[in-house]
């Protein structure tokens, strides 16, 4: 089983690309806390959302947006300029839902 759900924030502005055949694909990085106790670690997650839910997250989610997030988790390899190989992972978002957004600033 490779099941994942997260909650947590924006770190910044998504980066939406539309490919060829008319698909998108949107890539952000959420941040997540963990509380322990008195204590509280934070983990930055990078995530992709495909077609029509890369648009609307795209469209929608600002850095400080709270996204609640379900999916898989994926792993990518490849071969740096250097021929080291390189790990990536990534959540794969299969739905979502938006949390609050942030505070408006005033001048």
């Amino acid at each position: 089983m490779n099941k994942l759900c997260i909650s947590g924030r924006v770190t910044m502005a998504p980066v939406l690309k539309e490919l060829e055949n008319n698909n998108a694909l949107c890539t952000f990085f959420i941040a997540n806390d963990i509380h322990f106790g008195s204590n509280r670690k934070t983990g930055f997650f990078k995530a992709t959302a495909w077609g029509q839910q890369a648009r609307i997250i795209a469209g929608h989610a600002s850095v400080g947006s709270e996204l609640f997030i379900s999916g898989r988790l994926e792993q990518y390899r490849y071969d740096d300029e250097n021929g080291k190989t390189v790990y990536d992972n990534s959540i794969v978002v299969e739905q979502f839902d938006f949390g609050s957004r942030p505070a408006e600033k005033t001048a």
